[in-house]
C-alpha cells in the first residue's frame, strides 16, 4: 500500500511530524537527536543510527505519585542524552503510543522543536533504510527547561476539573485495560485497574493506518476523534 505523503493529510500542525525520507537526508546533523521510545532491550537489538534511548514506560522522570518530575530532572536526563534547547529532537518507536508520551514530555518541558516519526521503526525498516547496534556517547549538553502548564494535567488537576462538562478524560490504553480486566503495560495485579470516571476510549492504535503504520488523514482523525464526544472545544485529558 503506497503511503499518502505527509502534506496532503490535511494536518493543522504538520511540523509536529517527520518523514523518514527528509530524516535519512538529516539524521547525522550535529543539530539533531534522534531518541529511539521503545522498550531497552529492543532498542539494543536494532534502532536508528546515532539515536539514544528514552522508554516512554518508565524512561521519563516522575515524582512519587506519578506526577512529571521537577524541571530539574528532566533537565539531568536531555543534558546526558547531549540533547540542547537548540536541537531538533525526532522520536520513534515501533510505533505505538511510547513516541507520543516522550514527544510530549519534551513540549511540556519547553524544548521548542519536537518531532514524531511518520510510521515509526516500521516504516523506516520496510523502506531499507540502515540501522545499528551501537549506543553512542554524546558530550553533555545544556538543556534549560521551560514548563508549558497548558500542557498537562496533574492528578490535582484532575480532582479539580473531573465533574467539569467541558473536560474530556480520554483514555488510549486497550480495550481490556479501559475494562479493567487486564493490567497496564509492566504494573502488577496489585495495582488497581479501570479507568478514570467518565472516561471516553479510543485506543491510540486507531489512529494509525493498519498496513503502512502512518497517522490516517486529518479528516479522518477528526471523525474518530468526534465519534468518542472528543472535540476542539473541550478540555482534553489523555492518559
Amino acid at each position: 500500500m503506497q503511503s499518502q505523503p505527509m502534506n496532503n493529510r490535511g494536518y493543522a500542525h504538520p511540523e509536529l511530524l517527520a518523514e523518514t525520507d527528509w530524516l535519512a537526508h538529516w539524521i547525522h546533523h550535529p543539530k539533531l537527536r534522534v531518541i529511539d521510545a521503545r522498550h531497552p532491550s529492543e532498542y539494543l537489538l536494532a534502532h536508528l543510527p546515532g539515536a539514544v534511548n528514552i522508554s516512554g514506560f518508565g524512561g521519563i522522570p516522575r515524582a512519587e505519585n506519578g506526577d512529571m518530575a521537577e524541571p530539574e530532572a528532566f533537565s539531568r536526563l536531555a543534558s546526558t542524552l547531549g540533547i540542547s534547547n537548540d536541537m531538533t529532537v525526532i522520536v520513534y518507536d515501533a510505533p505505538s503510543q511510547m513516541m507520543g508520551t516522550v514527544a510530549w514530555a519534551f513540549l511540556y518541558y519547553g524544548h521548542p522543536d519536537v518531532r514524531i516519526l511518520d510510521g515509526g521503526f516500521a516504516k523506516w525498516i520496510s523502506e531499507g533504510r540502515p540501522t545499528s547496534t551501537e549506543v553512542p556517547d554524546y558530550q553533555h549538553a545544556v538543556f534549560v527547561p521551560k514548563t508549558v502548564d497548558s500542557l498537562y494535567c496533574s492528578l490535582s488537576n484532575a480532582r479539580e476539573v473531573i465533574s467539569s462538562p467541558r473536560a474530556i478524560f480520554w483514555d488510549t490504553r486497550s480495550l481490556p485495560e479501559y475494562q479493567g480486566a487486564a493490567p497496564t503495560g509492566q504494573t502488577t495485579s496489585a495495582i488497581r485497574q479501570g479507568r478514570i470516571p467518565g472516561a471516553v476510549h479510543l485506543e491510540w492504535s486507531e489512529l494509525f493506518e493498519p498496513e503502512t503504520r502512518i497517522l490516517k488523514p486529518a479528516n479522518e482523525l477528526h471523525s474518530i476523534l468526534a465519534s468518542r464526544g472528543i472535540t476542539p472545544e473541550s478540555e482534553i485529558n489523555t492518559y
